[in-house]
């Protein structure tokens, strides 16, 4: 942005800069011909003199169709030849009127009515040659009639002062068309316009604004259409209606102005409507008229823009600030050139300059906050994305659970019906025996087993359980958990190579790791079969530690699947027909990794083996 504000000062500074080189006007002055019938020898009468009024800016009568004369007095620089620029580029018919040194004058015409390749110099304005003939000073008589704005701005150069100047202005007029096609390029480029409404509205904006200033600037008529005058004289007029439409009709979307907002809607959708109309007008002929209400519109709109820009910055719209800013430049830079081709204002070039610099600060000032809008709706989408991807997660979360109530619900109702009927079938009897009591009593052991194993699994869910690590004694804990079990079904291995059975953990949860492990060993064998218990000294990862491994054939239930025999309520494909919850394997795994010691199921052997591995306690 410095860079820009670089070159709109340089811009708006070229006429000043010109100016100083350009060779001064001694007399300006301003005849007023509402008919039209005035005479280049009427006005030249030495009694009409007193008619010309001083006009040392040069003419700014706005819309009208009355004929202007101009009087132009020049004093004869020592080379004898000067050049007369009159700008702008889009006056209609212009008649330069040179003393001819009999008394009389010479006639030479121009105007974008006229082809360009008609034009003795063949720039953008209109240039004139003026010869000197011996005298010191030269009056010249300029008449000027327009169905455009009645601006008339004539500079007078030396022949080498005027190629520096031309030379300067087509510098800046190339940076300033540059920054507006790169901008329009790197629009393109992104190609939001593709998805985006709005950029849609701002390139057709962007295009607007070029094919204006390319019009104004007399460019169309110089490089596209020299010999079809007729496009290039009505090339400003229509872009001028353009530019109204499609700036309506970009602010409209910008500004978030809709049937919500119906006052500021409808004089938006007047303001393309109205432009619609300025069209019909140059049709008939009748630009003149229209312009001058059509041109003031935009003043309002600009207004209103302003007004709705900070109600939407205080509801914390993305981009206000930039659309502000936008349009502070675009209203001070119209105020500036539309006050001048009214008539309201008397005019310069800088005027005409400080437009097309505002229009271009205002267009890039547009494309941040339009950006910068982007970048607000891509957060918020990302957010509302990463917000759906959380519930989904959630809902994922809770189908898990409800699945997992679900089997356990299911477990329970399996898995407690065989032991509440041997119960109910014990006490329906009379004359109950010791052998039924004691099956009775197992049932009630069993049932009471599956629900400890279901608060501890629930415990672990909400790591409410907490591990003490100490030193403990790993064959004792053994020796504990066989004597609650069918201790004559197991066999004890203690090697005398493992040593001490010293183990860093927790006394409370190795007993239920090693309990449910034993009673998993116990419950899926054959009846008859017997449960190894072995004891060996192994180091892992450079530490000692012992292995503990329980084994034992596999029974009816079968051999379980290594990718599942941890999870939550896993069971052997036969497992089935012998109650269970399926949560002791589970239970076995949570607890291993919180006392630091390692589970490992070896599907390679051909029985059931389990493997704990303990780390030595510290000496």
């Amino acid at each position: 942005m410095p860079l820009f504000r670089v070159i709109l000062l340089a811009l708006c500074l070229i006429p000043g800069s010109a100016a100083a080189a350009a060779w001064p006007i001694a007399d300006l002055a301003v005849l007023v011909d509402p008919a039209g019938r005035e005479t280049i020898e009427s006005v030249s009468r030495p009694e009409r003199a007193q008619a010309f009024v001083p006009a040392p800016r040069g003419l700014a009568a706005g819309y009208t169709r009355d004929v202007h004369w101009l009087r132009i007095r020049l004093d004869a620089p020592p080379e004898g030849r000067l050049l007369l620029e009159i700008q702008p580029p889009y006056l209609d018919d212009l008649r330069l009127y040179l003393p001819d040194g009999r008394g009389g004058f010479r006639l030479r015409q121009t105007g974008d009515t006229h082809p360009f390749s008609s034009r003795d110099i063949p720039v953008r304005g209109f240039v004139f040659p003026v010869e000197f003939s011996g005298n010191a000073t030269e009056t010249l008589y300029l008449r000027v009639e327009t169905t455009s704005t009645s601006l008339v701005l004539p500079r007078v150069w030396r022949p080498d002062d005027f190629l520096a100047a031309h030379s300067a202005e087509n510098l800046f007029l190339g940076i300033y068309y540059g920054l507006l096609i790169a901008l329009l390029l790197i629009n393109l480029w992104h190609g939001h316009w593709r998805h985006d409404p709005d950029h849609r509205a701002f390139l057709l904006y962007a295009f607007s604004v070029l094919g204006f200033s390319l019009a104004l600037n007399g460019l169309v008529s110089q490089y596209f259409v020299p010999r079809h005058p007729e496009i290039g004289h009505h090339a400003v007029s229509i872009a001028v209606m353009l530019i109204i439409a499609a700036a309506a009709h970009f602010h409209r979307r910008v500004l978030l102005i809709d049937r919500r907002t119906p006052f500021l809607n409808a004089y938006f959708l007047g303001m393309i409507a109205l432009a619609v109309v300025g069209v019909l007008a140059i049709v008939a002929g009748q630009f003149t008229e229209a312009a001058r209400f059509i041109t003031l519109a935009p003043v309002l709109l600009l207004i209103l823009g302003l007004a709705r820009t900070a109600a939407l910055w205080r509801q914390g719209q993305a981009g206000s600030l930039f659309i502000a800013a936008a349009q502070a430049s675009s209203l001070l830079s119209y105020l500036a050139a539309g006050l001048s081709v009214q008539g309201v204002l008397s005019s310069g070039l800088w005027q005409l300059y400080s437009l097309q610099g505002g229009s271009l600060a205002a267009l890039l000032a547009f494309n941040l906050g339009l950006f910068e809008r982007l970048r607000r709706i891509a957060h918020q989408r990302d957010t509302a994305i990463a917000a759906v991807r959380e519930a989904q997660v959630e809902r994922d979360a809770e189908a898990r659970a409800r699945e997992r109530q679900g089997a356990l619900l299911a477990m329970l109702t399996h898995e407690l019906k065989t032991p509440l009927s041997v119960i109910r079938l014990r006490l329906g009897m009379r004359d109950p025996t010791l052998r039924m009591q004691a099956n009775a009593e197992r049932s009630v052991a069993e049932i009471d087993g599956i629900v400890a194993r279901c608060a501890l699994a629930a415990r672990l869910d909400e790591d409410a359980q907490t591990a003490r690590i100490e030193s403990c004694d790993a064959q004792a804990l053994l020796l504990d958990c066989i004597a609650r079990q069918e201790g004559e079904r197991i066999e004890l291995a203690c090697p005398a190579e493992a040593g001490s059975a010293t183990v860093a953990s927790d006394p409370a949860l190795l007993a239920i790791v090693l309990g449910n492990l034993i009673d998993n060993a116990l419950k899926y064998s054959p009846p008859a079969a017997r449960v190894r218990v072995t004891l060996a000294e192994e180091a892992r990862e450079g530490r000692a530690g012992l292995t503990i491994a329980i084994a034992n054939p596999a029974g009816a239930a079968g051999r379980p699947d290594p990718g599942a025999i941890f999870q939550k309520y896993y069971r052997a494909p036969g497992a089935h027909a012998r109650s269970g919850s399926g949560l002791g394997l589970h239970i076995v795994r949570v607890l291993a990794g919180m006392i630091g010691a390692h589970i490992r199921y070896r599907a390679d052997r051909p029985d059931i083996v389990f493997e704990l591995w303990l780390p030595r306690a510290a000496s």
